[in-house]
């Protein structure tokens, strides 16, 4: 009882929660300093990709849908992680981390975009604070201003937020901000639905998390953007020109 009582009276001290602690009233500097924790817990567990190339493309897409968008590039962070799991995920601050697993998953620059398209839909939204808020609540975010990044707290937050999924509800949003995103982006969001279909049907492999594999709404989700894409009246050109499996291979 002491040990928490002087974590939190700790964590008070270094964070400010203004008003209150719902997700309107958590400070950006607070969210910022909860991804770099979350971020630095991260760094511990794999390398991050140093494939200049690579990271560049990426960087281009990234830049290409806020643009696109009205949203400040420089306002969103994307990392790029050594890693054989296919999966992407968001941390507050306006973070989204990626898997080298998930990269070599897409088969062409596209999906990677729906993919991060959807992530962004999920931060415009502010789904990441609420759900931090609804699963681990005030007093874990209280303890986690005031501990080390390497702590078994941060670590077990990370580990649930990067193996298990959003609402039903956000997952639909942030699927709906996507299509918006790739369109303004001229981007084809057809392959958005193709990239969930191939993951509902991937079962059984190691690399995907078993939320994401066997999540029913993976296959609804795709059926809902081939039916929101099939209304478009667009002709989309290639968004990498070069030999994306290519790309992936390079150190």
């Amino acid at each position: 009882m002491i040990l928490l009582f002087a974590l939190i009276w700790f964590g008070l001290s270094r964070i400010d929660f203004l008003r209150g602690t719902t997700t309107e009233t958590i400070g950006k500097e607070t969210e910022e300093k909860l991804g770099e924790l979350l971020l630095k817990q991260v760094e511990l567990k794999h390398d991050k990709s140093r494939n200049d190339s690579l990271l560049a493309v990426i960087a281009q897409i990234h830049h290409r849908i806020c643009t696109a968008n009205d949203i400040d590039p420089e306002s969103i962070r994307v990392h790029v992680f050594k890693s054989a799991t296919i999966n992407a995920a968001v941390l507050p601050g306006r973070n989204v981390i990626v898997f080298t697993g998930l990269l070599n998953f897409t088969e062409n620059a596209e999906e990677f975009a729906g993919v991060l398209a959807h992530e962004i839909g999920h931060i415009t939204e502010n789904h990441i604070m609420d759900r931090m808020m609804a699963e681990f609540g005030t007093t874990l975010l209280l303890m986690m201003s005031g501990m080390d990044a390497g702590s078994e707290v941060i670590s077990n937050i990370l580990r649930i937020l990067t193996t298990s999924a959003f609402s039903r509800e956000q997952e639909r949003e942030a699927d709906q901000k996507a299509i918006a995103f790739l369109t303004a982006s001229d981007i084809d969001p057809v392959y958005l639905g193709n990239f969930l279909l191939r993951i509902s049907t991937k079962d059984g492999s190691r690399n995907v998390p078993e939320w994401l594999s066997t999540h029913p709404d993976s296959r609804d989700r795709a059926a809902r953007i081939y039916e929101k894409t099939s209304e478009l009246e667009m002709e989309f050109e290639p968004l990498y020109p070069g030999d994306w499996s290519e790309l992936l291979d390079l150190p």
